[in-house]
């Protein structure tokens, strides 16, 4: 396993697709993970420091896991399946808890442990740091500051506001599943979290525990509770 640090999250452009990147500290190759917005949003806001004045789900999460004792150790990327890459928390009971990486990575930022790589997972779908858009020095400067679990690099204003436009024109379609439909009367999920070099699922293949599938709230809901 290697540690990674999180570089940040993308808007690649023109597909819109939110990007998480994680990096080796000091490595040539970095991991692009294909996730959803709003999973993607939770991310960011955790790496600027944003404290949200009622806990949202990943706040949730880790105040449950706090108040039972149960922490978590880390969190780790394992392996890539049909182009969707997977993902599990540990725990400090002896736990072990399949995941989405995004979410694996959101839980991880606010429970302050570690997000590990298989090297192997690494090798096949990792890029150099070049071809990712990033800077080299990106990777120096997050090994520099990876002493303190986990380490990653803070969300500029400029990010946060990028997804805040980007959510406001977030339409329900735009998280069903590439090639499905959506059930009659259901809502559509989004897609897969999968890497720029991978297919996603077609859907004869069926879906899989890597796949998202949190869609946006109900337009009829009503509000939430504060």
């Amino acid at each position: 396993m290697r540690e990674m640090v999180v570089l940040g999250v993308r808007v690649s452009v023109p597909g819109n697709e939110v990007v998480v990147v994680l990096g080796e500290p000091g490595g040539d190759l970095v991991l692009p993970i294909v996730i959803g917005p709003r999973e993607g949003a939770a991310i960011a806001s955790a790496q600027a420091g944003l404290v949200p004045p009622r806990p949202l789900t990943h706040d949730l999460l880790v105040s449950i896991l706090d108040k039972l004792g149960v922490r978590v150790v880390e969190v780790r990327v394992t392996h890539v399946l049909h182009g969707i890459f997977h993902a599990e928390l540990v725990l400090g009971n002896g736990s072990v808890v399949d995941a989405r990486p995004s979410d694996a990575i959101a839980i991880a930022l606010r429970a302050h442990c570690p997000v590990l790589c298989e090297e192997s997972l690494l090798a096949l779908a990792g890029v150099p740091v070049e071809d990712a858009g990033l800077d080299a020095s990106e990777t120096r400067e997050a090994g520099a500051a990876s002493g303190t679990p986990p380490a990653a690099a803070e969300a500029s204003p400029e990010v946060l506001e990028e997804f805040r436009v980007f959510l406001e024109g977030v339409e329900p379609e735009d998280f069903q599943n590439p090639g499905s439909q959506p059930e009659p009367g259901g809502q559509a999920g989004a897609g897969p979290e999968k890497g720029p070099r991978h297919r996603a699922p077609d859907a004869s293949e069926g879906g899989s525990s890597g796949e998202d599938a949190a869609g946006p709230e109900d337009p009829g809901e009503g509000p939430e509770e504060t």
